[in-house]
């Protein structure tokens, strides 16, 4: 009876995690009305801050400027803030020869929140736009994040990552899990918030922001979700695109979303008011999306082991089919050529984003958590 329990309790957080909750969250948000901001003229747009934070980007820069330069945006209403983030290449050279961007330095690295701390109290204008260098904005983006502003209700705007298509099968699932992933991160929208930001390029007023702890892994994450404390509205502006490249290679991909989890568990362990639907307006988004997603692993074993014990041929069937996704997923880690094939690249990509979820609580728990990243 334990067995019996503990198998269907597995089964059905699962289900509920990855099927459930999309299709909840998803009917909810059909009940609320759409924002409905017009686009701002060129008179009525505000001045703004466009704050990157970057690391040896002496490469990238040239082209990233070039990039905000072609915005549809006042050119006169936009000041751009880089701050050198302990950069040993060429990038204060590059930065000196760019006409009209203000630059922070400083030599020794110390992370992206400690970074744009220091660039947020230079700021005067009342909007700020923050994004990464690596990716590419589209013209209209900052436009349309800035005229969503037109709720007061509203605290921060977060633009949509579009991915690059891509060439290998590996890539494309990975695509596949970030449309899924953008499909609820809609949906919260409309409901009430999305749980953070997409940290590719977001907007805040200027006066809503407060400093992050200077170790903080994500900001993405922490600064939208203190508006959201205050009352305010996250929201994600599906016609402000931001380009950037997927990930080909599931190693690389791992990594990346290593780091973001043991972020996740970072914010968790300092934010313990996240917990609190007294506290947390989006308290019910955060659990079944941010909190669930974390827990689904040990789910999957507890659903792998109990099969093997409960003695009926439907739970025999069950473990078969277990075993051979997981056979699937060790085909893909061991003979890289299986990953063309669709089943064996899904079961691959599935079975890494669950291991990061492990392999985080346990940088975390060891005291790994690094704010400074690397690049894959």
């Amino acid at each position: 009876m334990i067995l019996l329990v503990l198998f269907w309790a597995a089964a059905l957080f699962i289900l509920y995690t990855y099927v459930g909750y999309p299709v909840l969250i998803g009917l909810l948000a059909r009940r609320r009305p759409q924002l409905a901001c017009p686009l701002l003229d060129n008179e009525s747009l505000p001045r703004l801050t466009v704050v990157m934070a970057g690391y040896n980007e002496a490469v990238r820069l040239p082209g990233k400027i070039a990039n905000l330069r072609a915005l549809d945006y006042p050119q006169d209403k936009i000041d751009i803030l880089v701050v050198s983030d302990g950069s040993t290449d060429a990038t204060a050279t590059v930065l000196q020869g760019a006409p009209g961007v203000r630059t922070l330095s400083y030599a020794q690295r110390q992370g992206k929140a400690y970074a744009l701390n220091l660039a947020l109290a230079q700021v005067q204008t009342e909007f700020v736009v923050f994004c990464d260098v690596r990716q590419d904005l589209e013209a209209g983006s900052v436009r349309r994040l800035i005229s969503d502003f037109c709720d007061p209700a509203v605290g921060a705007v977060s633009g949509e990552l579009v991915h690059r298509p891509s060439s290998t099968q590996t890539g494309q699932n990975i695509g596949l899990y970030w449309r899924y992933e953008k499909a609820i991160r809609k949906s919260e929208s409309r409901f009430h918030s999305t749980v953070g930001a997409t940290g590719a390029l977001y907007a805040i007023r200027t006066r809503d922001f407060s400093p992050i702890p200077p170790d903080t892994i994500l900001d993405d994450f922490e600064i939208p979700m203190q508006i959201t404390r205050a009352g305010k509205r996250t929201l994600m502006e599906p016609q402000a695109h931001v380009y950037d490249t997927l990930q080909t290679e599931s190693a690389a991909e791992q990594k990346r979303k290593i780091r973001t989890l043991t972020g996740n568990f970072q914010t968790f362990s300092r934010n313990f008011w996240l917990f609190s639907p007294m506290q947390n307006p989006v308290w019910f988004q955060f659990l079944s999306h941010k909190v669930f997603r974390l827990f689904v692993p040990y789910a999957l074993i507890i659903t792998l082991f109990t099969s093997a014990f409960i003695p009926s041929a439907f739970y025999r069937l069950a473990l078969l089919a277990q075993l051979a996704f997981y056979l699937l997923a060790a085909a893909g880690h061991w003979a890289p050529a299986l990953r063309k094939n669709k089943f064996v690249s899904f079961a691959h990509v599935f079975f890494d984003m669950n291991a990061a979820a492990m392999l985080a609580l346990l940088k975390f728990a060891q005291g790994r958590a690094d704010a400074k990243w690397e690049k894959t």
